[in-house]
């Protein structure tokens, strides 16, 4: 299998990619309801997989009651990822953590099926 050729665009366009997902993270670190602001550990888990190539996306609890079997009030960082990987699989889904904001953010590969992946 030949290697993908590289060139300042996609080079280019991997480098901004990381810098705004490192960008969502820093910025659950401050503001917000302390509730719901993802842990360190959290956050140091997503950064590991983003600087392994993955994509953040934000899902909110509205999403995951839709593609829930049992709709819930309360969701934690388990029942997402649980629910996550349930839908799109385990290979899809790579971590969750909390948002500030009250939903979650979740480490995904960047493509799946040959199309650039995202959550719906």
């Amino acid at each position: 299998m030949a290697a993908k050729k590289m060139n300042y665009t996609t080079v280019r366009s991997q480098f901004q990619n990381k810098l705004n997902a490192y960008k969502t993270l820093c910025n659950q670190t401050s503001g917000g309801s302390a509730q719901y602001r993802p842990t360190p550990q959290q956050l140091n888990s997503v950064a590991k997989w983003v600087e392994k190539g993955a994509v953040i996306q934000n899902v909110s609890s509205t999403q995951l009651n839709r593609w829930a079997s049992k709709p819930r009030t309360n969701w934690t960082v388990g029942t997402a990822k649980t629910t996550l990987t349930g839908k799109y699989g385990k290979n899809t889904i790579k971590a969750v953590c909390s948002s500030k904001t009250g939903g979650f953010i979740v480490a995904t590969i960047p493509t799946r099926n040959g199309k650039n992946f995202k959550i719906s």
